[in-house]
């Protein structure tokens, strides 16, 4: 039986037991699972924003991940599992500081991604073996509250919202505290993350409260104008009663539900939210609690007071270098809901009304959503319906109503008021693993996340890990690497490197320069440009 080897560290909370750990390639690193940053989010704690932790006594083992917070599986199709009492941070660091002389490495910090609702930052999607071979970063995960339990609000100053976010902010306070105990540089903090983790990591360059708190942010396949990551109050809060009532309360007084929602168990809560959904809030999945614009919030420190928009338009926003983009068919996202739901999907023939309203929160039945909706099914369908055979279209059209035109428009709206860089790209590799659907549909192009796998061990994808002369090894080597130059300078190509090939050069004022990241690594124009045309022209405001 292997002897683990443990090692001491001490944080402002109190000492932490770590384990030395080797990867599969056999690089050497250090492993902390489950260290506090809050206070746990539970009783009189419950929908309030996070405390700090409290101290310990001894010493405290850091050696097992910690509990995830309360969801059910989407994906997986698992039940319930996770503990309210989840606000956990692990740190992975190559090398321990021994003195004060030793000089201090760039810190990643990843924020898990899965629609605010599900994930979590452990090993099943951020294992840390491909950064820590590189030797050159500390790299930092963390659980933060998902579904109504981190993001229901009431619109007002009795559940203002935005728990899961400010969970975050802790986090990432906790790592300006402590991270230089374990080698990293806390003036050299990178936020990054997928999907709704990218998103959330926009938001946070958005947000006042998370000012300071690092200084690179990487938005892979989310940002802050997505629909899905920031909506009204009013749109909230009648989430919230719809919630209430599901679970046996019906009441029109924020109060009241609080005090109700108080008394039932976390499981109940997350269970009712698939009782709170309309049919076609299900589809491709339940985004019913999401952050939210802190209009009424009066009492406590608020992460979002306006609209992403307006603070880009602003010029109000914490202005550090962005690397933002996605993947070339994000909309492969729907495939495995498209395949259980055939028939929902293609009674969207007769309207897309439904998808247009609740995708981009516009009220059914309006004139707007109507001439939306002709518009949609012109340009992407002709006079075809929607079924199997424009299946390709309609995932299209997901990818670039979620994802897509949201990406080119933040990085297009940013870096007219931003004095750093803000880098685009599309990732375009494609393997023969598929992660989030069935692969005897063959419809080509990188689908949505599949990047992480790149970046990480994940339970989805790691064959580059396993067969170092594949073309996944070789192109995970040349992501880390620009991933890494950023994290150390701000810049993914600081220098000429003929292992990488190309100089990624920002979106300038007249340029929309992005790089598409391939077998090959090669610079490009205009992304996307015909269908980025189509929907600013109809989403003008």
């Amino acid at each position: 039986m292997n002897m683990v080897e443990t090692v001491i560290v001490r944080v402002t909370q109190g000492s932490l037991r770590g384990q030395k750990v080797k990867t599969p390639a056999g690089a050497t690193y250090y492993s902390f699972h489950a260290i506090p940053y809050a206070k746990p989010p539970v009783g009189p704690l419950r929908f309030k924003a996070p405390e700090p932790a409290e101290p310990w006594g001894g010493i405290r083992d850091a050696l097992k991940e910690p509990a995830v917070a309360p969801q059910t599986g989407v994906f997986s199709n698992t039940q319930y599992e996770g503990d309210e009492d989840c606000l956990y941070i692990n740190v992975f660091t190559p090398k321990l500081p021994v003195s004060n002389a030793d000089v201090l490495k760039p810190v990643m910090v990843y924020i898990h991604g899965g629609a605010f609702c599900i994930g979590s930052g452990n090993a099943q999607m951020h294992g840390p073996s491909p950064m820590m071979n590189t030797g050159e970063v500390v790299l930092v995960t963390m659980n933060y509250r998902l579904g109504a339990l981190g993001f229901l609000s009431t619109g007002d100053s009795v559940i203002p919202g935005n728990n899961g976010l400010k969970d975050q902010v802790m986090a990432l306070r906790w790592v300006q505290q402590n991270i230089a105990h374990f080698g990293g540089d806390p003036d050299n903090v990178t936020v990054g993350g997928v999907s709704a983790g990218g998103a959330s990591v926009h938001l946070h360059v958005l947000s006042p409260m998370s000012k300071g708190l690092f200084h690179h942010a990487i938005a892979q396949s989310g940002s802050a104008l997505c629909p899905w990551a920031a909506e009204d109050p009013s749109l909230a809060l009648s989430k919230a009663f719809r919630l209430g009532e599901a679970l046996g309360c019906k009441t029109s007084d924020s109060k009241k539900l609080l005090e109700f929602l108080m008394k039932v168990p976390a499981q109940k809560i997350v269970e009712g939210i698939d009782k709170a959904l309309e049919e076609e809030e299900k589809h491709p999945m339940p985004l019913l609690f999401v952050p939210v614009i802190e209009k009424g919030n009066h009492k406590d420190e608020a992460f979002l007071r306006e609209k992403p928009t307006d603070i880009i338009k602003s010029g109000k926003f914490n202005k550090v270098p962005l690397i933002i983009g996605g993947t070339s068919r994000e909309g492969l996202l729907i495939m495995r809901d498209l395949m259980e739901h055939s028939s929902w999907y293609h009674s969207l023939s007769a309207d897309l009304e439904p998808l247009i309203s609740v995708n981009l929160k516009i009220p059914k039945g309006t004139e707007e959503t109507k001439e939306i909706s002709h518009k949609i099914k012109e340009f992407y369908f002709g006079d075809k319906p929607v079924s199997k055979e424009t299946w390709p279209q309609l995932v299209d059209v997901y990818g670039d109503m979620l994802f897509n035109f949201w990406t080119y428009r933040s990085a297009k709206e940013q870096q007219a008021k931003s004095s750093a860089p803000v880098y685009l790209y599309q990732f375009s590799f494609q393997e023969q693993s598929r992660h989030l659907h069935p692969a005897d549909i063959s419809i080509p192009g990188a689908d949505h996340g599949s990047d992480l796998g790149y970046l990480f061990e994940t339970a989805f994808n790691n064959d580059p890990y396993l067969h170092p002369d594949s073309e996944g090894a070789k192109l995970s080597s040349k992501l880390l690497k620009m991933w890494i130059n950023f994290a150390k300078t701000g810049n993914p190509t600081p220098v000429a490197d003929k292992s990488l090939g190309v100089s990624w050069s920002p979106v300038t004022k007249t340029e929309l320069n992005y790089l598409k990241i391939d077998k090959e690594l090669t610079m490009h124009k205009d992304l996307m440009k015909e269908n980025m045309a189509f929907w600013d022209k109809i989403l003008a405001s």
